[in-house]
């Protein structure tokens, strides 16, 4: 199971960070752009298979972080 846990950035207010929460890992952040919507951006040790989620928008943070959380449900 794999739980992904949304923290805001201290800087920057469009800015998310993805904890995998059973492993204590970031694995990525999100990037919400001046329209609203969010790109995941892969960061971490899992960088390899989070890249091809840098292709897709997401209309919210927490809509990309479910994305995120079913793909690694099985790992």
């Amino acid at each position: 199971m794999a739980t992904i846990q949304l923290t805001g950035d201290n800087v920057k207010s469009r800015i998310w960070w993805m904890t995998w929460v059973e492993r204590n890992e970031i694995i990525g952040r999100i990037v919400q752009d001046d329209i609203g919507r969010c790109q995941i951006w892969p960061a971490g040790p899992h960088w390899s298979p989070m890249k091809s989620f840098a292709a897709f928008t997401f209309d919210s943070p927490e809509t990309a972080a479910a994305e995120v959380e079913l793909y690694f449900r099985g790992r």
